[in-house]
Order: structure tokens, then sequence, then C-alpha cells
């Protein structure tokens, strides 16, 4: 069976109060006595009941994310600055890659304090019944929502790449990515691609990836150079497509001036200089843990559009 506080107690001929405050470090009990109830409970494999304990203070201390996929460098590491970031505020996160309103209804239940959701669009948006019962924050493009969402403006990135591509005198350029998905953010890239590169009188091209993966990226470029040759300028849709398409880079006439979505520190470590664009991801996640932990605390439900600005980092 668990050990509990009174265990620890009657092993240590001291009240329940007194193992109570010493286990949380309370200066009403001196340091002698913390440290004899402290190794006891060590001793003793005891583990602290925060079900219990959340029941009391109506906080668990724990955030709940809700993760698009596994597969995807891009994700993967705003997840881990979105980590440590909840990390250095006290709380534990908890990652979910169910579907979205069935992650957000589980940690609910469970009491957690708050929830950060990747949105994709209307299919990953969270109904009032939940939103009005726990902090919810989102990670997506503008839209009308009941709860507070982070603007990454993937469409000034991509206005800002081909405009860079412009600039460097590259007049044909080509879009690498997903051009057949519901994710509203892939959408409004692809989208904003086409409508800027009509707007600056440019010759365009749309490949498709195949997905996000690196896998399905890199087979679909395979395919392409089979019978293509790529233009000198080419924008990414995330880093993943940027991957796929670096494994076919010496299949290419020439190299091409590649500028891919997502701004993270992967860029750096690779051969071939890759131009990245969009907002900083460790900023991308402090924005979304800021804006947590302000609802938390404050108990108010803001339903503001948080905008950030993207920028290029030029390698």
């Amino acid at each position: 069976m668990a050990v509990t506080l009174k265990d620890i107690a009657r092993e240590c001929g001291v009240s329940y109060s007194t193992v109570s405050k010493a286990l949380k470090d309370s200066p009403l009990v001196t340091e002698a006595t913390k440290r004899k109830i402290k190794e006891k409970a060590e001793q003793m494999n005891y583990i602290p009941n925060n079900s219990a304990r959340s029941l009391v203070s109506n906080r668990s201390n724990t955030i709940g994310l809700i993760w698009p996929a596994v597969d995807r460098v891009a994700i993967t590491t705003l997840a881990s600055q979105i980590n440590q970031a909840l990390k250095k505020e006290g709380y534990f996160m908890v990652v979910s890659i169910e579907d979205p309103i069935t992650a957000a209804q589980k940690f609910l239940e469970l009491r957690f304090d708050g929830v950060i959701v990747f949105d994709e669009g209307e299919h990953t948006t969270l109904p009032t019944k939940i939103t009005k019962n726990i902090p919810v924050v989102a990670y997506g493009v503008e839209r009308e929502l009941d709860y507070p969402i982070i603007n990454v403006n993937h469409d000034l990135a991509m206005k800002q790449a081909i405009d860079a591509l412009i600039h460097k005198g590259y007049h044909q350029v080509d879009y690498f990515g997903d051009l057949h998905t519901n994710d509203i953010r892939q959408i409004v890239k692809k989208d904003t691609f086409i409508r800027h590169c009509k707007q600056r009188r440019i010759t365009y091209r749309m490949v498709d990836s195949g997905g996000l993966s690196e896998e399905s990226a890199s087979r679909a470029m395979k395919s392409f150079l089979a019978n293509h040759d790529l233009n000198g300028g080419v924008v990414c849709g995330s880093y993943d497509i940027t991957m796929g398409l670096l494994h076919h880079v010496e299949d290419t006439k020439q190299t091409p001036m590649i500028f891919s979505y997502d701004h993270i520190d992967q860029f750096n470590s690779i051969d071939t200089p890759i131009h990245s664009v969009g907002v900083p991801s460790h900023f991308i996640a402090q924005k979304l843990v800021d804006v947590l932990v302000d609802t938390i605390e404050t108990n108010k439900v803001n339903r503001s559009v948080i905008q950030l600005k993207p920028q290029i980092n030029y390698r």
C-alpha cells in the first residue's frame, strides 16, 4: 500500500500537521525536524498524492499540451521549449496526441490548470463547455475563438521570403509544401505564396510535398526531379519539408537559394545554407506560456489575438 503522511508521522513521533509542513519546507518547522522527516519519507518511498492536494488547493500545477504530431522536428522543438518555459513557472507538462476535444476533456477531468492547443482550423476548435471551465491558449492563425490565440503571421513570413528572393534576383520560384491539407496554417502559407507571387508578377510553381514529414517530402521531391528542374529560388513550407528536399540537392543542376518556414536552431547545423523565416520558436513558446499563466492567475478569459512578427534569419 502507498505510504501516507500519517505513516511518516507515526514513524517520526510527530503530528500529521508537522509532517505536512516539513515536506512543504514551512518555516514553522525546525531544520532538524525537517531533515528527519524528509529522510524518513525517502526511506519509506513516500510519493506525494498530488491529486488529493489539488482538491484542496484547486491547483494541480499541471498543463496539458495537445500535440498534432510526433514525427516533425519543428513541432517537437516547439513542444520542448514550451515545456522548459512551463518548468520555469513551476508547472509540469503532459502531452497528448489524441484529437483535441478528447484530450482537452481528459485534461479538464484530471483538474489540470490549463491547456495549450495547436490550432489547425475548425476541426480543432475546443467547445465552450470545455473552455469555460479550464484556461486555454492556442497557437495558430488569426480567427475568432472563445480563448486567446497566438498568431505568428504565416502570411507575412511567406511575403518576406518571396520579397527576399526577388531582391536577390530570382523571378522564377517554387513553393514546396503540403498542398492538400485541412491544416489552416499550411493553407495560409500556400495561398499567400500564390497571391503574393501574382502581385509581384513573378513566375511560380507549386510542388506538393505529400505531407509534412521529411520522409514524404523526400519521396515527393525525388519524383518531381525525375521530370523537372527546380527553379533558382525555393520556399519550403517547414523545416521537415526542407530536410526532405536536401536529400536530393545533389540531383539538381545548381543548388537553389532556399528559404524555409520554421525559425529553429537546427538550421545552424546544416551544411547547405538555408535561410529560415518565421517567429523564433523559443519566442512563440514563451508567449504561449506567458498568456496561459496570466489567464490562470487572473482567472480572466482573454479572447484576443496576440500578434507576433516573423523575421528572416540569413545563413
